[in-house]
């Protein structure tokens, strides 16, 4: 290959070349740090030891990330339809329970319906009926056997739930606004590693480094946004694609003038940016960062709060939000675990439950 540039128009092009990595950096963390201050800023400084009364880990969710993942959710879901009194949950093995109902869940109009959300509750209602269908292997009207590691309901019903409401699950929780800084900040964290490629070909005449641009963004596509894909098959998709796209680049570098290191800075922000950085830029409306609020000061609570505080608390009560903030593997040992009157069959009374 050969270099078409002489050796000051060189430095004089990849001075530009430097400027726009590095610029397109400097925008990602200012925008986290604009943003990010925003959102602590907005967030109330309080004790919140309980949270208003029918909110749930649908709402949890719906507050957090906007979208109903039902794999997270078994556990959180089973221990608080048991503690609102529509089921019992009884002991199988140490991964399965027997689920039985014993109440509907009321209907939204219902003088015995409670709930935080009326479009969350509604979905929940739903979701809650098609696990007591009867349409599938091993179900029946009043009974079902599920394992606590896996999703109680499919992602295609989930999906059939949320598209039957003219209001989206994350209406009111995200703005447009926080739709385009998402957007802008994944492209920022892109543009680096193009910049790289493309000075690779002007520096070095090899054009092809362009397809590692290519590969990278199918890459962190299938990493951000293919949520179905199983966790071993994302990594080996991601390694494949986007690990070897940045191999691959940094191969082609070993030849390519780059006294400041810019290959290493657009690697770098390719993987913190979408996966560190874009947590920060939020841009939640002020009336959904009070209920935004709420939640993080209340899982602050459970988290960090004295054993004696939260060993008086009703565990049946917390539980299903210790599984909500994904937080119960470090914390239970705080808390008074006696097993409720909805939990029965545990020869130990603890299972993979409480």
């Amino acid at each position: 290959m050969f270099n078409f540039l002489s050796v000051n128009t060189t430095a004089v092009v990849y001075n530009v070349f430097f400027g726009c990595v590095y610029g397109c950096i400097a925008a990602i963390l200012v925008l986290a740090w604009i943003f990010g201050r925003r959102a602590r800023r907005n967030v109330k400084k309080e004790s919140v030891t309980r949270l208003a009364e029918g909110f749930s880990p649908l709402d949890v969710k719906r507050i957090f990330i906007g979208k109903t993942f039902p794999r997270r959710l078994t556990r959180a879901l089973v221990a608080y339809w048991a503690h609102r009194g529509y089921i019992t949950v009884e002991y199988q093995t140490k991964y399965t329970v027997k689920l039985t109902k014993i109440n509907p869940m009321p209907a939204h109009f219902d003088e015995k319906a409670v709930f935080f959300d009326r479009g969350t509750y509604v979905r929940e209602r739903e979701l809650f009926d098609k696990v007591f269908s009867g349409k599938r292997k091993g179900m029946t009207k009043k009974s079902v056997t599920i394992d606590l590691r896996r999703p109680m309901f499919t992602k295609n019903e989930v999906t059939y739930v949320n598209k039957h409401y003219a209001v989206r699950e994350d209406e009111g929780v995200y703005s447009a606004m926080h739709y385009t800084l998402k957007i802008i900040t994944l492209i920022l964290s892109v543009v680096p590693f193009a910049l790289c490629a493309a000075w690779c070909g002007i520096d070095s005449g090899n054009f092809a480094s362009i397809v590692l641009v290519f590969m990278a963004i199918i890459g962190m596509t299938v990493l951000k946004f293919v949520r179905g894909m199983p966790i071993i098959f994302k990594l080996i998709w991601c390694g494949m694609w986007l690990g070897a796209s940045v191999g691959v680049m940094f191969a082609f570098f070993k030849t390519v003038y780059d006294p400041y290191g810019i290959i290493y800075a657009s690697a770098l922000i390719l993987f913190a940016g979408p996966l560190f950085f874009i947590r920060f830029v939020d841009y939640r409306e002020k009336n959904n960062l009070s209920d935004y609020s709420d939640l993080v000061n209340y899982r602050k609570f459970l988290a960090f709060g004295s054993p004696e505080e939260l060993s008086e608390l009703d565990y049946s009560e917390v539980l299903p939000f210790l599984y909500a903030f994904n937080i119960k593997p470090f914390v239970h040992n705080k808390y008074n675990r006696t097993p409720p009157d909805w939990y029965i069959g545990d020869p130990d009374g603890r299972g993979a439950l409480l």
